[in-house]
């Protein structure tokens, strides 16, 4: 269980108390809510804010010419993540989104929501890197990113990058743990959050999955392979990952393991039993010994694997295929993988 003095004093308005519970709970369930959409090759168009905080001039002129290779919008929460040729993650508000306010750090960034800008990261020492300043439009992150994923409930949103040298870097809520910043050996009860706060307003290197997909299979290092492309050294460890509501499923480059963590009580962990928080641990459901697995997905309390021509391989949690929100969210995420390599055409 969270502490509830955790939720108080001068933060008390980013309060998650009930946030994710409620919007699993409230929205109708033929409601897509949490799938991420990705696009290649998309030259970038004008944000329209939709409040009442203009972004300025500058930043509106110069955000508005970024081109990007690849972008992930979190449908329910409403932020997009996406990068540019030359590796710079960038973050921003849908403008058609009406969820949108960067409250748990989803963008990765302060600043205008509305801009896109840079995001923050971390490095090892826990200092921020003094070239990705969300102040300046011009900052570039001292890592490459390579891949995005957006997700999460409307209020709990969160984020994923997967930078060129294959590890993984998370930023947004995280009051189910859904960052994992813990390792398995530590398990959810041992967890801390950060100066007692239950999000990341900065991209955080999540060190402790990669151990464990390398503990799960020694022989994980080298270049990741996708259909050819064997020094692809971005898929070295992690093959895909995909954002859910309150939880992330990752698929290791080996094709066969699936880990997972956050939040787990409807089951989309894929776990033995169905923990209310869980820290990274191997997906029973959702990993294979025989057959490989060619991509992840995952909305609201639902995940799935893929097979090489993008069909259901496995499940876990609630997927039911009759519910027209999870069949687009499938859909979506058949067409991220394709786009991506991931699966055959």
């Amino acid at each position: 269980m969270i502490p509830e003095s955790s939720l108080t004093g001068s933060d008390e308005k980013r309060s998650l108390v009930g946030s994710s519970a409620s919007q699993s709970e409230n929205n109708s369930k033929d409601t897509f809510d949490n799938n991420t959409t990705s696009y290649k090759s998309l030259e970038s168009t004008r944000n329209k804010t939709k409040s009442s905080k203009q972004p300025s001039s500058s930043s509106s002129s110069s955000s508005s010419s970024v081109k990007f290779i690849e972008i992930s919008k979190a449908q329910e929460a409403g932020h997009a993540i996406a990068i540019t040729p030359d590796g710079t993650a960038y973050s921003f508000c849908s403008p058609s989104s009406k969820s949108c306010n960067n409250e748990l750090g989803q963008l990765g960034r302060k600043g205008d929501i509305h801009a896109k800008l840079p995001v923050v990261l971390f490095n090892a020492n826990g200092k921020s890197d003094p070239r990705s300043n969300a102040a300046n439009d011009n900052a570039k992150p001292k890592a490459k990113m390579a891949h995005v994923d957006a997700g999460g409930f409307a209020n709990s949103g969160h984020s994923a990058l997967l930078d060129a040298n294959g590890y993984l870097h998370l930023s947004g809520c995280d009051r189910w743990q859904q960052l994992g910043l813990g390792s398995s050996h530590g398990g959810s009860s041992g967890y801390t959050w950060e100066n007692g706060r239950l999000w990341q307003e900065e991209f955080r290197p999540n060190g402790f999955v990669v151990d464990l997909l390398k503990a799960l299979d020694g022989n994980l290092g080298g270049g990741g392979s996708v259909h050819g492309k064997s020094e692809d050294m971005s898929r070295r460890y992690i093959r895909d990952v995909a954002l859910g509501g309150d939880h992330p499923v990752v698929l290791s480059s080996n094709s066969k393991d699936v880990v997972t963590f956050g939040k787990g009580g409807e089951g989309q962990l894929g776990l033995t039993t169905k923990p209310w928080v869980s820290a990274p641990m191997r997906s029973k459901a959702l990993s294979s010994k025989t057959s490989d697995i060619a991509a992840v997905c995952a909305f609201r309390n639902c995940s799935l694997t893929l097979d090489e021509r993008g069909n259901v391989k496995g499940t876990a949690g609630k997927c039911s295929m009759n519910l027209k929100g999870i069949r687009r969210g499938l859909e979506y995420c058949v067409k991220r993988a394709r786009e991506g390599g991931l699966i055959q055409e």
